[in-house]
């Protein structure tokens, strides 16, 4: 498995990316992924190096603005508190240039996963055309970011648990009734599963993450011919 560190420019600095996929990447697809409001953890990264044979994982830092880095789980105060003075545009554009360069890399595909804080990025990116497949695990204010969902026309697989207080079911409701025509979208809702089910910790479900995975790799596999003639 390849690990690189690399650091995409941008307007006032670079984004700091870490991608891990296999040694000629030129055939597969790019797994961009826009993590929790924790940052690239180990765990993520250990998770989803299961893919690394098949595509390449590139996961930014979304908030190197405000100083980047890992946050423990069990630190919500400092996680909670970067997001201060966040600014929801300059970080669209930082990711966007993330996204530029992994178009450039492999087979032409990039397929979107984003958790918690990240399911809306990647939603949006998903509307304006960007990727070509997205998995959320328990994606937060997505009902915020809805507007355009009739733009998004890659496929989907959203995954939330019943015990989730910030996606409550009638939030889920409101982003099947959003999606409802679309042509490929798969809304799982995990029994018993609470709010950061694939995080180390207290809220870990084993099955709903094992779930979350297996969509990743079915989306992999999909696209790994590239896209669609």
């Amino acid at each position: 498995m390849r690990v690189q560190h690399r650091a995409i420019p941008v307007d006032g600095g670079a984004v700091p990316t870490e991608i891990r996929g296999p040694e000629d990447a030129s055939g597969a697809p790019v797994l961009f992924v826009v993590p929790s409001i924790f940052g690239a953890a180990p765990d993520l990264l250990e998770r989803l190096s299961e893919f690394a044979d098949r595509a390449s994982i590139a996961v930014p830092d979304p908030f190197w603005r405000q100083g980047g880095g890992v946050i423990p789980y069990a630190d919500r105060q400092p996680a909670f508190a970067r997001l201060e003075g966040f600014e929801p545009g300059r970080c669209i554009a930082d990711l966007g240039a993330v996204l530029d360069w992994a178009h450039a890399e492999g087979n032409g595909v990039v397929l979107g996963l984003g958790i918690c804080f990240g399911g809306p990025f990647v939603l949006r990116f998903a509307s304006e055309g960007r990727l070509d497949g997205v998995v959320t695990w328990h994606g937060s204010r997505m009902e915020q970011h809805l507007k355009r969902a009739a733009d998004v026309t890659c496929p989907l697989r959203l995954h939330f648990g019943d015990a989730d207080a910030i996606t409550p079911p009638e939030t889920i409701d409101a982003i099947r009734k959003a999606f409802a025509s679309h042509p490929d979208v798969s809304i799982a809702v995990h029994p018993g599963a609470d709010h950061g089910f694939s995080h180390d910790g207290p809220a870990y479900d084993a099955a709903a993450c094992r779930a979350g995975l297996d969509a990743v790799g079915e989306l992999i596999e999909l696209r790994s011919a590239g896209r669609p003639a």
